[in-house]
């Protein structure tokens, strides 16, 4: 799953603000196959989230629905290509199999606002 190679810093490393989450998200793949996933952590260049499905490489282009706002009928699109892909291990996994952080193609525009709304739902939720 993973590119065989242990990220760069480059790779790793994002210049936004990341705020840690545990919301709903859909992930498409070039194929159109759709997969549910759980957002991780988000910041305004990319997105960390926990998958079931294998089929998935660095490299892949993928739109995401990102379910960030206090409408659970409303969500945030992106674009992105897949630069990180790790297995979880058997202990860590629970029904998720891989960890894929996304670059976005276009920064998510993510206003003070919404920021505050977010931590706000965060900590309500106890996460």
């Amino acid at each position: 799953m993973s590119s065989g190679h242990p990220p760069t810093d480059a790779q790793d490393r994002r210049l936004d603000a990341r705020h840690l989450a545990c919301f709903p998200a859909s992930i498409e793949r070039v194929d159109g196959e759709h997969r549910v996933a759980i957002i991780r952590d988000l910041s305004e260049s990319g997105v960390l989230l926990l998958i079931r499905t294998t089929k998935i490489e660095v490299g892949d282009k993928v739109q995401l629905q990102l379910y960030i706002g206090e409408d659970v009928e409303t969500y945030r699109t992106a674009a992105g290509h897949v630069v990180r892909v790790e297995e979880l291990g058997a202990a860590a996994a629970g029904p998720w199999m891989l960890r894929v952080a996304v670059h976005f193609d276009q920064a998510l525009a993510v206003g003070d606002a919404d920021i505050t709304s977010f931590r706000e739902r965060v900590e309500r939720l106890g996460l």
